[in-house]
């Protein structure tokens, strides 16, 4: 049995209601969207529930430097620096994904000015 934490991937990968868990489950589906072709490209479910999640990171990483609380932060300190990483029960290793260096740049639709 797949650790219950990469149940939620599976579900935002299915056509089906699950009721009030469908709103959380969206923003994984946008990240599925947004990288459909790449984890399409993956022969087994494991291998795009896998990439899927570490896609989600990423994002979630990126949506951390996009708020005024990390760029207010960085623009003080130079603190902190972002990590997102993966736990996996299978084999207990934590796997590093994505980084951002304090005061990487974010796009400029998302940079406050009057901070």
């Amino acid at each position: 049995m797949r650790p219950p934490q990469l149940r939620r991937y599976r579900a935002a990968l299915k056509n089906e209601s699950l009721g009030l868990i469908d709103k959380w489950l969206w923003h994984i589906k946008n990240v599925y969207l947004n990288n459909k072709e790449k984890i399409n490209e993956l022969n087994s479910e494991d291998a795009k529930v896998d990439l899927l999640t570490e896609l989600n990171v990423k994002e979630q990483v990126l949506n951390l430097a996009k708020t005024s609380i990390i760029q207010k932060a960085w623009k003080a300190n130079n603190t902190p620096d972002l990590h997102g990483w993966v736990y996996d029960l299978r084999d207990g290793v934590i796997n590093p994904v994505f980084d951002m260096p304090a005061g990487s740049k974010v796009d400029d639709i998302f940079v406050y000015n009057n901070l």
